[in-house]
């Protein structure tokens, strides 16, 4: 991808109300980048004030979001009316596929750049279907932003040249943490199949820790999942979706981070905790091993007993 200067139009195609996004899009308003926005969020936690919002329909986190295809032509609208320099979409198969098929509809010329965050490439619904999805998608793209090596090596597979692929994430915000350790563990994993959630919490509940301080965050977590687990584990403290600023708050205020992701990106909550000196006891898997090593500055586990043991530890 050619340098971008600041007389360029950078088009963003992303869930506004997402953190992940915020970090791209902040970072280009900031340094005065002329940026605008596409979004099918109904909330904009971006600080970009040329936003275009998209359908009416609230979007699903962990998938199924069907309805962003009937969007394209008003999207290929919006991107022959302004004719972006640069276009970067977010997730692969779902805003990637969107933002591709209106550049073509438009007819535009511009460069196109897809961020694989993780789930999209290492665990679609359906990876028979969606494995050749993405495939198109990102032969058709400049660049390619890989969050791990491990996304990025599932891309290669793709017949992708590597020349086209960035590795990197966009890093953590670097502040003191002054926050006395009030509470013992913490997750703050999405509420879906990938997360494990039910194994995390069904390991804790085996174990003579219940007079510990545990939080679970579940972002996604429908009110009737909630009040379900509320109910079945009464000494921990459950919430929803909560601002990032407070999941900051209660990260550092954090001694043990859990997780038990079955795939992932570069876990930027991970990289959180442990900035905020949390421990993290986190699953084995490629993406967290690049991050954690066994016994030195965290703990991973393999099953059931290997968390609940490195956990006491």
């Amino acid at each position: 991808m050619r340098f971008v200067t600041r007389d360029k139009k950078i088009f963003f195609l992303a869930d506004a109300n997402s953190i992940h996004a915020a970090k791209w899009v902040d970072y280009f308003v900031e340094q005065n980048y002329d940026v605008y926005l596409a979004t099918f969020a109904k909330v904009n936690n971006t600080k970009c004030k040329k936003i275009y919002f998209l359908g009416n329909k609230d979007s699903n986190a962990i998938g199924g979001n069907y309805h962003y295809l009937l969007f394209v032509g008003q999207l290929a609208k919006i991107l022959k009316e302004l004719k972006p320099n640069y276009i970067n979409a977010h997730y692969s198969y779902s805003m990637g596929l969107v933002a591709l098929l209106a550049k073509k509809l438009s007819k535009i010329r511009c460069e196109f750049s897809v961020v694989c965050h993780g789930s999209d490439v290492l665990d679609p619904p359906k990876p028979f279907i969606f494995d050749k999805l993405n495939k198109y998608i990102l032969n058709n793209c400049n660049k390619i932003f890989a969050v791990s090596d491990q996304i990025a090596d599932k891309v290669k597979k793709f017949g992708i040249d590597e020349n086209k692929i960035f590795i990197g994430q966009y890093g953590i915000d670097i502040v003191e943490n002054k926050a006395k350790k009030t509470i013992d563990i913490i997750s703050n994993r999405t509420y879906n199949e990938n997360s494990r959630i039910e194994f995390l919490l069904e390991a804790i509940d085996e174990m003579d820790i219940k007079n510990l301080k545990i939080v679970f965050v579940l972002p996604t977590v429908s009110d009737k999942d909630i009040d379900t687990l509320k109910n079945r584990y009464p000494y921990i403290t459950f919430y929803k979706s909560i601002k990032y600023d407070k999941m900051q708050e209660l990260i550092s205020q954090t001694r043990v981070y859990i997780s038990a992701t079955k795939s992932d990106g570069t876990s930027l909550s991970l990289l959180e905790a442990m900035m905020k000196q949390c421990i993290p006891v986190v699953s084995n898997i490629v993406s967290n091993r690049s991050w954690v090593l066994d016994g030195v500055n965290g703990y991973l586990f393999n099953n059931k007993y290997d968390f609940q043991s490195k956990l006491i530890k």
